[in-house]
């Protein structure tokens, strides 16, 4: 059985002090964010998803469904942006907490906690996931529920682990696909390093946590083959539309995007490398590691894909820094949190909203100035902003919302409707418009489930990116609105237009982004 080779050295039992230390950290982590979890306002994503909440569903084209089962539970505390953040950041405390126990159950003492947890607390890259209601934040924490689910059943042999570790992969497969390549990495590792003494009778153990999945994730794959698998379509798109991808710049950011806390998880990689004891079974964790990076950068896959892997490397971190400073003074400790915590603080207007934005404008121009790192700055369009794009991805959507508003309450058209290629756009219409917005309509992502099948209304007002070239092909009459100007926002440069009685045209095009994105759609009406 896979579990039976994951064996590692032995621990204490976490004893009162421990518990009362991971709890320390977990709090800690909550509080960052909780006193800047109304920043800048919802991100283009939180809005995308909230609205996909406002119906259940077993799944969506482009998602799984889990974040926005857990938006449809925050909107019981409301609809203002802390309500919508606060189950991500829980989460994201609790993924603190659990690289704590990783820590403590592969052998490490208070120190190696304190080190692992102040490593992901301090990690750019978890502070910028960590806030968001996105499926990020609580990929990792199931990423990091499964790890220690197996590591905790290969302590104390346990099968109720085995039925947590199916729930972590199960939910995580509902949050996420990519949690199954982490676990065929695992099993691929197993069957290179053990397969001459992999015995099949172990696999009766796994009968139980196997079913388990099956009766879990059923209604979803039920859903995907209802609708002709839409996941394989989308991750074909993803991948037509993926931005070339630059080895370097990839290597840099996986080095350099957890700050000074590379330091803690490179140990912990090299500590299972080259360690003699237990080498065979700790290789699985490193093969993972090496196979699920290898595999983002060859599918053209984002590094935060996979950020659930490395608190276990933060944890062995912990436990290997723990042992080299068991020969050291008291200096070098204080030290190397000193380092750790110094750039996490350095970072913090980089990835939560610390400062107020023209505050946080100033302060990341003089860290470029000061250290000429200019990678955050890059968008996904590969244009320089003054800010990171996740932040201008909070700004401007009710701005743009009343703007369309007021557009929409100068004609006295009922059935006008509001047009956009952009399902961000289309999700921060919908939740900023409110019950008095026309209603939105885009072929585009999972919106286009419940999209109409044609264009019903003759009166349409249309968002878009570029600026039309030939808006005489499109209707009787076109009007220009305007082009919004909203300083470091995604909605900066949108053209509005009114479209007076649509042309088939316009239909053939709509129909067209519709099922080239839901090739099902031509047979859903």
């Amino acid at each position: 059985m896979l579990i039976k080779s994951l064996k590692i050295k032995d621990g204490v039992n976490p004893d009162y002090g421990a518990h009362l230390l991971i709890l320390f950290f977990g709090i800690l982590k909550f509080s960052l964010h909780l006193i800047t979890i109304n920043g800048y306002g919802l991100h283009a994503d939180e809005l995308y998803y909230i609205e996909l909440s406002r119906r259940f569903e077993w799944g969506y084209l482009d998602i799984s469904p889990f974040v926005t089962w857990m938006a449809r539970c925050a909107s019981i505390f409301g609809e203002s942006t802390f309500a919508w953040r606060l189950l991500p950041i829980l989460f994201s405390s609790f993924t603190v907490m659990l690289t704590g126990y990783l820590a403590r159950i592969l052998g490490g003492g208070k120190l190696a906690i304190a080190i692992s947890c102040s490593a992901i607390i301090c990690s750019p890259a978890v502070l910028a996931t960590s806030y968001l209601l996105q499926p990020a934040v609580f990929d990792q924490f199931l990423w990091v529920l499964l790890t220690f689910a197996l590591i905790a059943f290969q302590k104390e042999r346990q099968r109720r682990y085995l039925y947590l570790a199916s729930l972590a992969f199960s939910f995580g497969m509902l949050n996420k696909y990519t949690i199954l390549f982490y676990a065929l990495s695992l099993v691929l590792g197993y069957l290179i390093f053990y397969r001459k003494t992999f015995r099949f009778s172990e696999l009766k153990l796994w009968a139980g946590p196997c079913m388990l999945s099956v009766a879990v994730l059923f209604p979803n794959m039920l859903w995907q083959w209802q609708h002709g698998f839409p996941i394989f379509h989308y991750s074909g798109v993803v991948a037509s539309g993926a931005l070339q991808v630059d080895v370097g710049d990839y290597l840099f950011q996986l080095f350099f995007f957890h700050g000074a806390s590379v330091a803690v998880w490179t140990a912990g990689l090299f500590f299972i490398i080259f360690q003699k004891e237990n080498q065979q079974s700790q290789r699985i964790w490193a093969f993972s590691f090496l196979l699920i990076i290898a595999s983002l950068l060859l599918l053209k896959g984002k590094l935060y894909y996979g950020l659930g892997i490395f608190p276990l490397f933060f944890a062995y971190g912990g436990y290997c820094w723990e042992m080299m400073f068991n020969k050291s003074n008291r200096t070098f400790k204080v030290l190397f949190f000193i380092v750790v915590y110094l750039f996490g603080i350095l970072s913090l207007p980089l990835v939560i909203p610390l400062f107020s934005l023209p505050v946080s404008k100033i302060y990341i121009t003089k860290m470029i100035k000061l250290t000429s790192f200019s990678r955050p700055m890059l968008w996904e369009d590969n244009t320089v902003g003054t800010i990171p794009q996740f932040f201008a991805d909070m700004t401007g959507w009710d701005t743009a919302a009343a703007k369309v508003m007021q557009i929409a309450e100068s004609y006295p058209d009922k059935k006008m409707m509001v047009l956009t290629d952009d399902y961000a756009i289309a999700g921060g219409m919908k939740y900023f418009g409110g019950p008095d917005m026309p209603q939105v309509v885009s072929p585009q992502n999972s919106f286009s489930l419940h999209s109409p099948a044609s264009l019903k209304g003759k009166n349409i007002i249309y968002l878009l990116k570029n600026k039309i070239e030939r808006a005489e092909l499109l209707a009787e009459n076109v009007k220009f609105a305007e082009a919004l100007e909203i300083e470091n926002s995604h909605l900066n440069g949108i053209h509005i237009y009114i479209l007076f009685n649509a042309s088939p045209h316009l239909q053939k095009i709509y129909r067209s982004e519709r099922e080239a994105f839901y090739p099902q759609a031509r047979h859903a009406f």
